[in-house]
């Protein structure tokens, strides 16, 4: 593993000094198709293949069973657990599923499909609230897909919110955490915006500092390849936490979601190094 220590001048001077968006909402169908799309490249001789193509199932999923959703103002995770209508979008999801699952993957289908409504607003709950161990993992992913799915819907809908006065660590839209840094091209050459796990959007923070504490002083960045590889591990001394930074610069065709979970060795690496990861991926939830 290669180790670069902290670079002041990462940012670009024009990207540093000229006016960008707070926060961004990218399009669901379009961000679903190119993860599945992702996902399934990915997959190819990978270790992990059968999971990414079947993360790739569930993207697409997620694509063909958005609907429409009316503004109800701020996003609330818990309260749309509790009384959303996602449900019945992951008896759709579990419908599309099925066909195609896996002999392993069935039976969770299966179970799912027969859990009552409660018993699934109550997971959803437990899954938005952090408390992770509460929910069998076989069906935590499927769980949150569907109810990510409707929570991103309806942060769509939403208002923006106030501009704050500092960047933070959490989704300023929903409240979860990140599941990486994406470094953006194009007219936002430079940039770099943390992903939501739950909500699907991006909020921007300034690079070269830690996206969890805000120290810029005791960064490091770890990676299998050269310094200069698309994907690393951003390491903070200050606070023990880490989370990956994916550079579009780097990887155009990179997608934050399916490539972290692509990455998982890395998260395993930097683990070693003794750092705990601040954000998580939504295919790879956490044990606790």
């Amino acid at each position: 593993m290669s180790v670069t220590p902290n670079l002041r001048s990462s940012v670009p001077p024009e990207a540093a000094s000229r006016h960008f968006d707070p926060v961004l909402r990218p399009d669901l169908a379009a961000l679903y198709a190119t993860r599945a799309a992702r996902l399934r490249a990915l997959a190819e001789g990978h270790e992990l293949s059968a999971y990414l193509a079947l993360a790739a199932d569930m993207a697409g999923a997620q694509a063909a069973c958005l609907t429409d959703i009316a503004p109800s103002g701020p996003v609330d995770p818990v309260a749309l657990a509790q009384n959303g209508d996602w449900p019945e979008v992951l008896d759709r999801m579990i419908a599309r599923l099925t066909p195609r699952a896996p002999d392993q993957v069935a039976p969770h289908l299966a179970a799912l499909s027969q859990m009552p409504e409660a018993a699934r607003r109550d997971a959803g709950v437990a899954l938005v609230e952090g408390r992770f161990d509460a929910v069998d993992p076989a069906l935590a992913p499927f769980l949150w897909a569907a109810l990510s799915s409707r929570v991103a819907q309806a942060a769509r809908a939403a208002p923006l919110p106030a501009a704050a006065q500092q960047e933070p660590a959490d989704c300023p839209i929903c409240g979860t955490a990140p599941v990486a840094s994406v470094i953006h091209t194009g007219d936002r050459q430079g940039l770099r915006y943390l992903h939501c796990a739950l909500c699907e959007c991006e909020w921007h923070m300034v690079r070269a500092k830690c996206s969890n504490c805000g120290d810029s002083t005791r960064l490091d960045y770890l990676s299998f390849d050269t310094p200069e590889a698309a994907i690393r591990a951003e390491a903070c001394s200050a606070c023990g936490s880490y989370l990956k930074v994916i550079s579009l610069e780097r990887d155009p065709g990179a997608e934050v979601i399916a490539d972290d979970l692509a990455s998982l060795a890395l998260d395993a690496a930097a683990g070693d190094e003794g750092h705990g990861r601040s954000g998580f991926n939504p295919f790879a939830l956490p044990a606790c």
